[in-house]
């Protein structure tokens, strides 16, 4: 009997992750590129990188299926730029 609440668990896992990257797939353009969000914040460049425009935390990336990287900050979750894959 555990081991049905473990593949149902992993079921629905799996299909949440799924539906993460559909729906990420599906908007990506919507986010804007690093140097389109560095033209609209350019006090979001710091030293060699970029840093969040709200609270100045350093970016942590995902990786989008084919279409490439989403950066978001990691303290505040700011959705910030993307980078296309084999740019």
């Amino acid at each position: 009997m555990q081991l049905a609440g473990y593949i149902i668990g992993f079921g629905v896992l799996a299909g949440v992750l799924l539906l993460n990257q559909w729906i990420f797939r599906r908007r990506w353009t919507s986010y804007p590129t690093a140097e389109a969000y560095l033209a609209a914040h350019p006090q979001a460049r710091q030293g060699g990188g970029i840093v969040c425009h709200q609270c100045r935390g350093k970016p942590a990336s995902m990786a989008v299926g084919d279409k490439g990287r989403l950066y978001r900050c990691a303290f505040c979750e700011t959705e910030l730029y993307r980078v296309d894959r084999g740019a």
